[in-house]
This record gives structure tokens, sequence and C-alpha cells, in this order.
């Protein structure tokens, strides 16, 4: 732990967590031969009071000689309180704030930190694929990467999915350069990642989107919240005040309206067991989006039409959204 102090890390991965044990233990897990003998890495986790077997968990690596920074809280202080801490914590340049759900292939901490190395960047992207379980990780064959420093072309790539928290990589110091902030302000919305990550936006020089699929995420395991609230007006309301550019507001909508809603919707239409009712679905999306024209052809046919049809039409919009990232305009 000494070593680790006395210099700066280039990269902190900081992992919050509350009860997922399992899914934690599989993380580490997968962690462990990147990271064990990795001096330019601060691992942090940070344990939000879980009632289960977390803190066992956590020695059990610490005794096998995993190097990290434990942090539990006395009480729950919620998701959102617990992720800001995971900024405000983490000592390192780039901070990675990663799901405790989610994993990270072998080799790809290596290939990050390559990345980090060459460059400065604010904001590194890092592509993703649907996570069923460790027998399907994906192992890592090559990297390929592309640099922008024109932040329209870097978030027309990304657009709404820089709500992923485990796909940004965030330059803390450039963000912390670019004057005092307090993201406190959004604790609660769900979206408290956006803070830090539309700060580096707004001060954009250069990016950097990793398109091997370097993270495997979880499928199915929201936590529950309602997605049209977080998705639709919350993300509404925190991208018109946090991004500065209007032109980057409109993308970042555009993208929810256009790729995500559609196939999101689908799905849960299909299942049995979805947060919401469509009616429910419909009447908060449609108060919010009523004005945007991509909501009525993309997302409101999904959403009223019979099951079969609704399925038609998505599809429909997945051969546009092809065509339109192939000839590059992306929204």
């Amino acid at each position: 732990m000494q070593k680790q102090l006395e210099a700066k890390p280039l990269l902190t991965i900081a992992i919050p967590t509350y009860n997922r044990s399992a899914y934690l233990r599989e993380l580490l897990f997968i962690l462990f031969d990147q990271l064990v003998h990795e001096p330019r890495v601060e691992l942090i986790i940070c344990d939000n009071a879980s009632p289960d077997n977390t803190p066992e968990v956590v020695e059990e690596y610490q005794r096998r000689g995993l190097e990290l920074r434990r942090i539990r809280n006395l009480t729950n202080i919620g998701a959102d309180a617990n992720f800001l801490q995971c900024f405000e914590q983490a000592r390192g340049k780039y901070v990675w704030i990663f799901g405790d759900d989610d994993i990270i292939v072998p080799g790809g901490v290596a290939v990050v930190l390559s990345c980090l190395e060459m460059k400065d960047y604010d904001l590194v992207y890092v592509n993703s694929y649907p996570l069923q379980g460790l027998d399907r990780v994906k192992p890592l064959r090559s990297l390929k990467a592309i640099e922008f420093d024109d932040v329209m072309r870097f978030a027309k790539r990304i657009h709404v999915y820089f709500t992923f928290i485990s796909g940004n990589i965030v330059n803390k110091d450039r963000v912390q350069a670019g004057g005092p902030a307090s993201f406190s302000a959004l604790v609660g919305s769900n979206l408290v990642q956006l803070a830090w990550v539309y700060a580096a936006l707004n001060g954009f020089e250069r990016g950097l989107y990793i398109q091997d699929k370097l993270v495997g995420a979880r499928v199915d395991n929201t936590g529950g919240y309602r997605l049209s609230e977080v998705f639709g007006s919350r993300l509404k309301r925190v991208t018109e005040s946090e991004l500065r550019s209007d032109r980057l507001k409109r993308l970042v909508i555009g993208g929810a309206l256009q790729r995500f809603w559609p196939g999101m919707l689908l799905t849960l239409r299909k299942s049995k067991g979805s947060f919401e009712s469509d009616t429910t679905q419909g009447r908060t999306l449609t108060a919010e989006f009523k004005d945007n024209p991509r909501y009525w052809f993309f997302v409101y046919p999904v959403l009223v039409l019979p099951p079969m049809l609704g399925a038609s039409w998505f599809f429909f919009t997945r051969i546009l959204n092809r065509i339109d990232k192939a000839l590059g305009f992306v929204l």
C-alpha cells in the first residue's frame, strides 16, 4: 500500500459496490492477474454498507496480494453519492469508475494503459459487449482505436452511451483544471456520472474511442429504477443543464431516441416482468419528447403498434441507423 501512495497513479479504477458480492468476486477474479503487479493503477472499492459478504470478498483478494484501497460507508448513501465518492477519492490522472457487475476482459487494462501513456485525452470511451457469464468472456485479439480532436465527431460515435458508467475513462486532471466544479447537484438523478463526463466534453481537446470490446456489460441488471424517467426526463434535464453546446445536447438526446429507446422498448414489451407499463412509458416519453420528430418516427411506433408490427418497425429503423452510421451522418 505504501508503494502505491508514493507516486500519482496513471489510472484509478474505482468500483462502487452494494450487495453484489458474487459479481464483485467475478470482477476481482478477472482483474487480479491484470493488476497484481501493475504499479500504474490504483484500485479503490467503495462498499456502500453492503449487508452481504462483500467485506470478506475484498479481504480475500487483499490477502492474495491485490493492492487496493477499501472504503466502507457506515450507511448506504445511495448509488449516486457512492459514484461521486469514487470520483472524489481517486488519486489517478485518469479515473475509470467501473460497475461491480461488469468485467474488463483479460489484457484489457494493459491496452487501456498503453493508450493513456501515448497522449493526453480528455475522455476515453471503451466499447463493450453483453455479458452473460464468465464462460463467454471475449478474449482480446487486437487494438483498434480512433482518436478525435473534434468533440462533435467524437459525440456522434458515443451520444447516449456516455451514460454507461463502465465505458468512460475521464482525465480528472483536465476536468479539475477547467475550474472548480461541484458535481453533487446531480446526486439522486441516477446520472451523476454525466457530471464529470459532460465537464470533459465541455473542455474537450482530444478524445479516444477504443473500438475493441474490452468491457463485458451485464445484461438485464439495471437495478429496477424507472427507465423512462432516468433515460427520458432526467437525461434530458441533465443534458440541457450540464452541456454547454446546443449541438452536443441535440446529439445526446437524438441518440437516446434513435438508438437506445426503440430497442429497449421492444425488449421491455417482450418481457412480462418489465419495470413499467406501456401506458406509463408512453406518457413519460411523450411528455418529454413530443416536440422532437425523432420520437414520433423512431420511438412511438414501437411503443404503440401491435408487438409484431412494432418489431418490424424496429428492424426497419435499425437498417436506417446502419446506413446513417455508414454515411457518417449519425443523427
